[in-house]
């Protein structure tokens, strides 16, 4: 069986992806609807007497395949976003995945918004390593200026020491565990989850901007054409799961543009509260 890499299904529909960047004005997405294809022949008792060894074959090139998917998700890109609230602009973010020199990768996420005489503004900051298909955080830093008192929280990740250090002396309250993620990185992480397509609802435990244990919850909605622009885009949309229906979140993934993050909207008592809605996407490398 001849394995290829999500990368490998793209260039084979698209051409060749290395250096292309989107233009929001002319790119057609059309969805992957398959990543691989798998053919398995049984036919003869001694094909069937083989059959364990065939599965953990199997199993393999499926552990391997899912790593090459995760790898080629964790790519180095910057996207911009604009920043509304039920159709009027008040600011901007963006997110920026970059490789640093020790193999590691920094992923950067940031908003800027004003309200009247309100402003409010967000930083996030986590160095990681992927392994296989998982985020494994190596260190978290938030901060938030503005309107309101100023917040300023960095954790890090000891996996040698299975330890959570926190810096200036900011309160941990979590005991560690191997796929405890942060509120930056639980992003990159669903990101993968989705393009893998394994499953439709996702758990994640992570150390919160105050050093709590939060538990993030997930799940795919539905695939749903969307309107950025002049451009009709096929995505994926994943709502966030909370015990309570006072707050909803959506996400929405687009599979051709390496499953990057092209809107999420934040509704709250029935009104929208916040959109974000990609106006650049650049890849690097």
């Amino acid at each position: 069986m001849q394995k290829m890499s999500y990368m490998q299904v793209l260039q084979a529909r698209n051409g060749s992806i290395e250096g292309h960047s989107p233009n929001l004005g002319r790119w057609t997405p059309r969805a992957i609807r398959t990543l691989f294809s798998v053919v398995v022949l049984m036919t003869s008792f001694s094909a069937l007497a083989a059959g364990k060894d065939e599965d953990v074959a199997e199993r393999t090139d499926a552990a391997e395949n899912s790593s090459q998917i995760a790898q080629v998700i964790t790519r180095p890109y910057k996207a911009e976003y604009n920043l509304s609230r039920r159709g009027r602009n008040h600011g901007t973010a963006g997110r920026e995945l970059s490789r640093l020199e020790n193999g590691s990768w920094r992923y950067e996420t940031f908003s800027r918004a004003s309200l009247l005489l309100l402003s409010d503004r967000r930083f996030n900051d986590t160095v990681f390593q992927l392994a296989e298909t998982r985020v494994e955080p190596l260190s978290f830093e938030y901060e938030r200026r503005g309107t309101g008192s100023n917040r300023h929280y960095k954790v890090t990740f000891d996996r040698e020491q299975q330890k959570l250090l926190p810096a200036n002396g900011d309160p941990v309250t979590v005991e560690w565990q191997d796929d405890l993620l942060d509120p930056n990185a639980v992003l990159h992480q669903l990101q993968i989850d989705v393009a893998l397509g394994q499953e439709t609802f996702f758990t994640y435990p992570l150390v919160d901007d105050d050093g709590s244990l939060s538990i993030y919850e997930f799940e795919i909605d539905k695939r749903e054409v969307i309107v950025l622009g002049d451009q009709r885009i096929e995505t994926i949309r994943v709502s966030r799961v909370r015990e309570h229906d006072r707050r909803q979140t959506y996400f929405w993934f687009a599979p051709e543009w390496n499953y990057t993050l092209v809107r999420m909207q934040q509704i709250e008592g029935g009104r929208e509260a916040a959109m974000l809605s990609l106006t650049s996407l650049e890849f690097f490398e």
